[in-house]
């Protein structure tokens, strides 16, 4: 088995039934060959994703040749190792998910059995989500496999120094539910992965930048009430001039040995802050 990105290779060798396992891969696009005496080479590819097992039956046919018969159509990825409801996400689908405010963890506002939690702060059940009923703070959040939860609350996926990485950080995630398997654990809620982005045998990267302004909002209905019973704009929509920006560039230091990737983001908000005060007296 062979990492089509970094060039990283594995080899095994199955058993008498010719089953084989390949264990704690990263996701990402491999490549897999199979060879024995007497029969033509078989390759073939499949796509591994984040917290999930890839299964690709290989059959060789009789060869009395040095062959190799390459398959280029991949594996579709069923699930059928077990019973975990899982919803995953690639960088690029991360990149074009509609999500105000780029916040890490609204991936998983699509996955099924999700309801939004409306409710505020950490006092009130916190959180952006519960799943199932479950209370918004029995999820899990996981970054490159450690835990990621607010320790105080266990309601966000902001760790211990409530700091977290962006989503042009991330280059897969994942949202595990129903009663996921023993690998995942520790609550009963969901379990939401993230796995980092990394460099490759390729140079690559990218820039992207969000705007969000006051010339792309609505007014709110009691805003605009008060504006036709005035005849005028009194209430004018508020004033919003929201920046962001992320780029990455990655690449080899050492083909198929040891790779680069630097990351940028930023977030530079401007908001109006009103002053009452009161005019100071006039000097005697």
């Amino acid at each position: 088995m062979k990492n089509t990105d970094t060039g990283s290779s594995a080899s095994t060798i199955t058993n008498d039934q010719g089953a084989y396992n390949f264990a704690f891969l990263q996701p990402g696009s491999y490549s897999v060959s199979v060879n024995a005496a007497g029969f033509q080479k078989l390759m073939k590819k499949v796509t591994v994703a984040l917290g999930a097992s890839a299964t690709l039956n290989l059959q060789l046919a009789i060869s009395s040749q040095n062959e190799t018969v390459e398959v280029t159509e991949q594996t579709t990825g069923v699930q059928t190792e077990d019973a975990n409801l899982e919803t995953t996400f690639n960088a690029q689908q991360i990149s074009v998910l509609p999500n105000p405010g780029n916040d890490l963890s609204a991936v998983a506002l699509t996955a099924p059995g999700e309801v939004m939690n409306t409710t505020g702060g950490s006092v009130f059940g916190g959180g952006n989500y519960e799943f199932f009923g479950l209370p918004s703070n029995s999820n899990v959040f996981t970054y490159d496999g450690a835990n990621d939860n607010d320790p105080y609350f266990n309601v966000n996926n902001s760790g211990a120094t409530n700091l977290t990485l962006g989503l042009n950080d991330v280059q897969e995630t994942s949202v595990v539910t129903n009663g996921y398997s023993g690998q995942f654990g520790g609550l009963a809620g969901a379990n939401i992965n993230y796995i980092s982005k990394s460099g490759t045998n390729s140079f690559h990267g990218n820039a992207e930048y969000w705007w969000n302004g006051r010339a792309l909002n609505s007014n709110n209905y009691f805003r605009d009430q008060a504006n036709a019973i005035a005849g005028s704009q009194v209430e004018p929509r508020p004033f919003v001039n929201a920046n962001q920006y992320a780029a990455s560039f990655g690449g080899p230091i050492k083909k198929n040995k040891s790779f680069f990737l630097c990351r940028l983001r930023g977030h530079p908000p401007v908001n109006p802050v009103t002053f009452l005060g009161k005019p100071a007296d006039s000097a005697v």
